[in-house]
């Protein structure tokens, strides 16, 4: 009997003890963060290239003689070739840009340096040829853009406006070295419109990635050279033109990155 009462109270005072040394630990509560959208709205600048083309060729060069009794491919042109010469577009861009829940509009400016062109050639059976070129040196657009969210960062756009094109004429001919020929106009401010669409990425806040397609038209493009004199004269005072009334038009695919300060 004892020796139950002396278990009993060894068994009163270390239970106790032992229980306070019994560790619990705690449950931890990860925060949850709630993912924000990006904004488009914001000014942002960057660069852009690619390359400028039109798959259809411009019109043939006309030759038209003012004296009477020549009639046009009489002696200076039987056979035409034209053709659009495509090359490098390349500049850089500023714009703004406001977003309205998935929709998003703003407006551009542009500037690119170009390397296209056109040309046309007419040839005699004298023989002869008679060449006209028009190049165009830069090209500048303003524009206005609006488009729509696929997701969050995915921009889908469509973007229309004016242009300025510098272009510049030359007339090459190997027949006529006893004639005067005055080219007009030599250079030409060309205005016209572009119209197009893009797709642009927002890699991050600030930093985006698109591709964008523009048709551009600058108009008629009446560039024309006169001859005088000897044959081109008709002997009576007369002159022949050699005249391009294509329109100057092309489209252009360029890539583009963009530095946003949203």
């Amino acid at each position: 009997m004892k020796y139950l009462a002396a278990f009993g109270l060894l068994a009163a005072t270390t239970l106790p003890a032992a229980a306070a040394d019994v560790i619990f630990e705690e449950t931890v509560v990860t925060p949850v963060v709630a993912m924000t959208a990006p904004s488009w709205t914001g000014f942002y600048i960057g660069a852009q290239a690619g390359g400028g083309f039109n798959p259809s060729n411009p019109d043939n060069i006309s030759i038209i003689p003012s004296f009477p009794g020549a009639f046009p491919g009489s002696a200076f042109g039987s056979n035409y070739t034209s053709s659009f010469e495509s090359g490098f577009v390349g500049g850089g861009h500023v714009g703004y840009d406001y977003q309205v829940g998935n929709w998003v509009v703003g407006a551009i400016l542009d500037i690119n340096a170009t390397d296209i062109g056109e040309r046309q050639s007419a040839f005699s059976s004298t023989p002869a040829f008679y060449t006209a070129e028009r190049s165009l040196d830069f090209l500048a657009t303003g524009r206005l853009r609006g488009g729509y969210l696929l997701t969050p960062q995915t921009l889908l756009y469509a973007t229309g406006g004016v242009a300025y094109g510098d272009v510049n004429y030359r007339f090459e001919a190997n027949s006529a070295p006893f004639a005067t020929a005055v080219a007009f106009p030599d250079d030409s401010d060309r205005w016209g419109y572009t119209v197009g669409g893009g797709l642009e990425f927002l890699a991050t806040d600030n930093i985006s990635f698109g591709v964008e397609y523009l048709y551009t038209n600058l108009g008629d493009d009446d560039s024309t050279t006169r001859f005088s004199a000897g044959p081109f004269g008709g002997g009576v005072g007369g002159f022949t033109d050699f005249t391009g009334t294509s329109d100057f038009d092309f489209h252009t695919i360029t890539a583009k990155i963009s530095y946003r300060f949203n």
